[in-house]
């Protein structure tokens, strides 16, 4: 058979998976990520001669890597935005803040510092390493957040802590990855901290959230300017669907444009958008489902490719002691950290203990490390991506079999009951 036929069937099946195995796995172990890793390590372990998918030594792939790793954590991004229902605020917001605040720094420090003493790493790939796997990622970690903007379930710190983690982290960690990168190719690493702290740091965040802000009011208002045109014809909610995916990439691009964080100002945008009073339920449903179509599809064909990529070398630089930096990430690192983090916090210890759990690693780590790669060449980096494809699959297996059984567990201790 023809290798480019045999592709667009795969991606065909990945398409009707993403129609129908949501209501085939409700109340079920089995998770949509670990059948398409699973659908695609096997196909591509069969003698059909599949295209080699390397993106640590091939820089198309490595190129190809980034980009549609950055469009799925974009369109992720929107949709975590569009489902937050509390007005922002310490108050209301601080089970997040606690995580972003205190937990992600002491990860990114854990992980740098095993990568650098255990693993050997220069401190340039043990930064790298750590701020590539502090994310819990927005794709992966829809199973814990909150449900979409008409979902009237009882809205437990649990999910709200983790969805808001998740929409915040990724802008917020990128200036780790910066920070790998100024140290490696910096002479003087005394002046590449200053310029790191006040750029990177500093300006880049803020400029993000800036955008973030005048977009999502931007956006939303041209957005009503045409709702009455729009609602006259018949294909109003596709028209509703090409906009909001519309205006997240331009509210992306612009953003990167002004160097501010792109995934920082989707986030926010989408947040703003959803937040305002002529914004009604209706239209913040509609948004989200066109958001979340467009995910679904593209991610089942991503994750058909990465378990082609773990199938065919994905992990051929994995050693023993690799394996178990991942372990350790998932097992002790991110839950401790969650604990200490919420030392000062009043909730319940079972919340406190599910928070911490659910670090979930996955699209985004690889794209922060497809980019780092692209932008500089790191004298670890096959090491670094075994390392990372390891703890993605890890992260996989284990918070997908145990998500509904933990959640479910929470529920009952804290008398929640769910639909």
């Amino acid at each position: 058979m023809n290798p480019h036929i045999l592709l667009l069937l795969i991606a065909g099946l990945a398409l009707l998976g993403a129609f129908m195995l949501p209501g085939l796995l409700r109340n079920r172990l089995l998770s949509l990520p670990i059948i398409y890793v699973s659908f695609g390590f096997l196909i591509f372990r069969l003698p059909l001669e599949l295209p080699l998918i390397n993106p640590e030594d091939r820089v198309f792939d490595r190129q190809w890597m980034e980009y549609i790793t950055e469009f799925i954590v974009i369109i992720s991004l929107a949709g975590t935005g569009l489902k937050m229902k509390r007005q922002p605020g310490w108050k209301t917001w601080s089970t997040g803040i606690y995580l972003l605040a205190i937990a992600m720094p002491l990860t990114i420090a854990a992980v740098a510092f095993l990568g650098w003493w255990w693993i050997g790493l220069a401190p340039a790939s043990a930064i790298l390493l750590g701020g590539v796997l502090a994310p819990t990622d927005p794709v992966l970690a829809s199973n814990v957040q909150v449900g979409p903007p008409k979902d009237d379930s009882a809205e437990d710190e649990v999910r709200f802590g983790l969805t808001l983690e998740a929409g915040l982290n990724d802008g917020l960690a990128f200036p780790f990855i910066y920070l790998a990168l100024a140290l490696m190719a910096a002479s003087n690493w005394s002046d590449a901290l200053i310029t790191w702290a006040w750029w990177d740091f500093g300006y880049r965040i803020a400029m993000g959230a800036l955008m973030g802000w005048a977009m999502g009011k931007g956006m939303l208002w041209t957005f009503n300017r045409f709702a009455a045109k729009m609602s006259a014809r018949r294909d109003t909610e596709i028209e509703e669907g090409l906009f909001i995916l519309a205006a997240t990439l331009l509210t992306y691009a612009l953003t990167e444009i002004a160097e501010g964080y792109g995934f920082l100002a989707v986030f926010v945008a989408a947040v703003v958008s959803g937040r305002q009073e002529s914004t009604d339920l209706e239209t913040r449903q509609q948004s989200y489902e066109a958001i979340d179509q467009v995910e679904q599809a593209v991610l089942g064909i991503f994750l058909i490719a990465f378990g082609g990529i773990i199938a065919t070398g994905g992990l051929a630089h994995l050693n023993w002691q690799g394996a178990a930096l991942g372990a350790a990430l998932l097992l002790i690192i991110r839950p401790l950290s969650g604990l200490i983090a919420f030392l000062p916090s009043g909730l319940p210890f079972v919340e406190k203990l599910a928070i911490s759990y659910f670090g979930i690693r996955g699209v985004g780590s690889l794209y922060y490390l497809a980019y780092a790669h692209n932008s500089e060449q790191f004298p670890e980096i096959d090491v670094i991506w075994s390392i990372v494809n390891f703890t993605m699959l890890a992260s996989i297996l284990l918070h997908g079999l145990s998500v509904k059984p933990v959640l479910n567990w929470v529920d009952g201790r804290m008398g929640r009951k769910r639909k």
